[in-house]
């Protein structure tokens, strides 16, 4: 599990910042452009990605929640912050989450206050899977835009990374 957790880590990283590259070439009203997906548009959905990451390293390190508003919360209106905030997120999960139990039961609040458990060895690989989840809607989301989206499969992780 160790292994799976740093080889997650720096996928998801280098995953990120793939896709935020591709979505960097598109003028911001493609990034705002409401596309009916869950969160909107690409850079609500980005937003919601960086707000699950958050909100999940804060539950497992005992910071603060008093910064969440809610699952569908825009932190960074604006595309370069939000680029920014992910790289630094992405940082601290690499730091972060190789020290994270990876046995045992996990006690937690979900995001409507409500007391919760699960097993560590669900909750450290939801976190990397819910990402993956929301990069597969905004890779949509670019071939709406007109742009041939980058391959994100781990299998190209190796190659690249």
């Amino acid at each position: 599990m160790r292994e799976y957790v740093l080889l997650m880590s720096r996928y998801n990283a280098w995953a990120n910042r793939t896709l935020y590259e591709a979505v960097a070439t598109l003028p911001e009203t493609e990034i705002t452009r409401d596309r009916r997906a869950f969160f909107g548009s690409i850079l609500g959905t980005l937003n919601h990605g960086l707000v699950g990451d958050r909100l999940w390293l804060s539950r497992l390190t005992g910071e603060s929640l008093a910064w969440f508003q809610g699952l569908d919360q825009v932190l960074h209106p604006d595309f370069a912050a939000l680029r920014a905030a992910r790289e630094a997120l992405d940082a601290r999960i690499l730091a972060v989450m190789p020290t994270v139990a990876v046995e045992g039961t996990f006690v937690y609040r979900d995001s409507r206050g409500m007391m919760k458990e699960a097993p560590y060895r669900v909750i450290v690989p939801h976190i990397f899977n819910h990402q993956t989840h929301h990069r597969g809607q905004v890779h949509d989301m670019l071939s709406q835009a007109g742009l041939v989206p980058p391959p994100l499969d781990l299998l190209y992780f190796p190659r690249e990374g």
